[in-house]
């Protein structure tokens, strides 16, 4: 297991330079509050990057993934993921916004595009109250991994 602040984090020269962004890149605000998307939380990156997580080993939705017919682990939560992100996508443009350093312990999403992560980070927390969601998303998500 990796060292918490090390997950999503990629050395200086792995992260893709926006021609948009001033040099050096300005810190950013982080506008979603924690209990809006507890148990998940938050790992800055400055000035690069942001990721989300969530420790595997506090069974969070563990009993709906189950009766889903999955175990919960990590590289669900990652297909659980990319069906929000698939559908995002067909919403609006951006490919590759998002990237994923999960291990057996920790599920991460990680990206350059900050509001985008923090907007994401919401929609996911929103779909884990909703059984329907979970199961629609995860359905999306396999579809994308075969």
């Amino acid at each position: 297991m990796k060292d918490i602040e090390q997950y999503g984090l990629l050395r200086d020269d792995e992260w893709a330079f926006f021609p948009w962004l001033t040099s050096p890149r300005p810190p950013f605000d982080i506008w979603v509050k924690p209990e809006d998307i507890a148990p998940f939380f938050f790992i800055q990156h400055h000035p690069f990057a942001l990721s989300l997580l969530l420790r595997i080993g506090d069974s969070f939705k563990m009993d709906i993934f189950n009766k889903l017919g999955v175990e919960g682990s990590s590289k669900d939560w990652e297909i659980l993921t990319k069906g929000i992100i698939k559908e995002w996508e067909e919403n609006n443009s951006g490919m590759d916004m998002f990237h994923f350093d999960s291990d057996e312990d920790i599920f991460c999403v990680f990206s350059q595009y900050i509001d985008d992560l923090m907007l994401l980070a919401k929609m996911l927390r929103a779909a884990c109250n909703d059984e329907k969601s979970m199961r629609n998303y995860l359905d999306i998500g396999f579809k994308e991994n075969e």
